[in-house]
């Protein structure tokens, strides 16, 4: 989904798996931001930053792109759109927030053992409600990932879980997820969507 931005800020970086990414497709500074780093990565053109994404430590429009994946699930129930709105707050007029959070299919909700612990799932609905309650336009909205997805996951956490190690991997499973996303599916996986930043809130 990911476009060519001057600035990009990634909310929830983790341990950065993005920036290598985004400075090929063409991002001249990524800023990974996340509630603590553990080891300084700073370069020329990445720099990490510990911080919430409730109150981002950023001056008014100061990124091109926003990057919320895999975050509003993990915040305080209630609290997505307070993060929508700091995402709104640092973008540039224009500017692009590009997000992803599990999807309220029932199959997926089912197979995630981390949905009965409180791990959230959302409806499309619930997303474009969210953008649009928070001064955004959407512009891309859609369910990627499968039953082949869903599975390959529950692998992936019973390798990291349980056996405490990576899962070797399966290329023909790989190949599966690819294809799975060319095409959105009542019953994905994951909600992505794209927004930009229409208008300044008042």
């Amino acid at each position: 989904m990911l476009e060519p931005a001057p600035r990009l800020l990634d909310v929830g970086c983790s341990a950065g798996w993005l920036a290598d990414y985004a400075l090929a497709l063409g991002v001249d500074t990524y800023v990974g931001l996340d509630t603590s780093i553990s080891e300084q990565l700073d370069s020329t053109n990445v720099k990490f930053i510990a911080g919430s994404a409730l109150t981002l430590p950023f001056g008014d429009q100061t990124f091109d792109a926003v990057c919320l994946f895999d975050v509003i699930e993990h915040l305080p129930r209630g609290s997505e759109r307070a993060a929508l709105i700091e995402a709104h707050r640092v973008l540039r007029r224009g500017g692009r927030l590009y997000l992803s959070t599990p999807h309220a299919s029932l199959i997926h909700t089912l197979l995630d053992p981390a949905w009965f612990f409180g791990h959230r799932h959302y409806r499309r609905a619930t997303i474009r409600s969210m953008f649009i309650s928070t001064g955004f336009t959407v512009e891309r909205l859609f369910v990627a990932g499968g039953v082949v997805e869903c599975l390959e996951y529950l692998r992936l956490m019973f390798y990291k879980h349980l056996l405490h190690g990576p899962a070797p991997p399966l290329p023909i499973v790989a190949k599966l997820v690819t294809q799975s996303h060319g095409r959105d599916h009542a019953t994905g996986m994951t909600v992505f969507a794209v927004a930009s930043q229409a208008r300044q809130r008042e």
